[in-house]
């Protein structure tokens, strides 16, 4: 594989100042969405194991029918083409280590990690989700405590043990790393401690900013729309633009798309059964 070309799609769109397109939420297990997803033009899709159940089983064979071998050929390199992350079931204040450790090891690039509030938390998903350092890396702290197990992870990339090793390190913490560590606020707690957890913290390498459970967390269950939540959503962006951090949302409509788009969110998240048409649009205006 070449070495300009990452095995992480979404890091060299990201890098290069792309808008990125993502599915979500493919539930873990419809075999149907995944291949619908992976014929299309998204970028990414986000697997759902907070609510929808979490088998691992489930997840192992929605990884399966999501290579598309016919893409890989025409594009001559192992890179996948719609890039798999996980949103994991426990809250980030839970710690829950061995949750990004399993899920990582069945082959995902990248962790998305609910309720994320505070520095603390945000370290512990960093220490889970990396392996530790050799010695004398430039990127040395936060020392990683991921275990090594490399028997599915390394197969499912196309790359041998020792090139897994190297490459599944957290972007931009490690500048040539390949896995994606996403925290969503979706908390007015998280809202208030976001600039601190940018600064201290490095290996987030987006910030999801999600309405639905912001409207609930602030005593307004369900309705994302209202002008306090949306208030909340643009402060998360607009912290993100001063750390130069991707900021994610979802979008239910074309136009919501292209308002995204314009506010400066840089990961776009659709539903592929309901707004396709926000996808076709979104990447329009992209210039993608």
């Amino acid at each position: 594989m070449s070495e300009s070309v990452r095995y992480n799609k979404v890091i060299d769109l990201l890098e290069s100042g792309h808008t990125v397109f993502a599915s979500g939420l493919i539930w873990n297990g419809n075999i149907d969405d995944v291949m619908f997803v992976s014929d299309s033009d998204y970028d990414m899709v986000m697997i759902e194991m907070e609510h929808e159940g979490f088998n691992f089983d489930s997840l192992k064979l929605s990884l399966q029918f999501l290579l598309n071998r016919k893409r890989i050929a025409e594009k001559g390199s192992v890179q996948a083409d719609v890039v798999p992350l996980v949103r994991i079931p426990p809250n980030a204040r839970e710690l829950s280590q061995w949750i990004i450790k399993q899920a990582l090891d069945t082959g995902v690039y990248g962790i998305i990690i609910p309720h994320l509030n505070t520095v603390e938390e945000a370290k512990a998903a960093v220490v889970a989700a990396r392996y530790p350092q050799v010695q004398g890396a430039a990127d040395f702290e936060p020392q990683g405590e991921r275990g090594w197990w490399q028997r599915i992870a390394p197969r499912y990339w196309g790359i041998t043990p020792q090139e897994y090793y190297d490459a599944a390190d957290l972007w931009p913490l490690d500048p040539n790393g390949n896995m994606l560590l996403i925290g969503i606020i979706e908390e007015p707690l998280g809202v208030e401690n976001l600039r601190d957890i940018l600064n201290e913290v490095k290996g987030i390498g987006a910030i999801w900013a999600g309405p639905g459970d912001m409207s609930v967390s602030m005593g307004l269950r369900g309705n994302a729309g209202h002008a306090d939540v949306q208030s909340n959503l643009l402060r998360i962006l607009e912290t993100c633009k001063e750390f130069n951090v991707p900021c994610a949302t979802g979008a239910n409509s074309p136009d919501e798309v292209a308002m995204r788009i314009n506010q400066g969110f840089r990961i776009i998240i659709t539903s592929p059964q309901t707004v396709t048409p926000g996808l076709t649009e979104g990447r329009r205006l992209a210039g993608r």
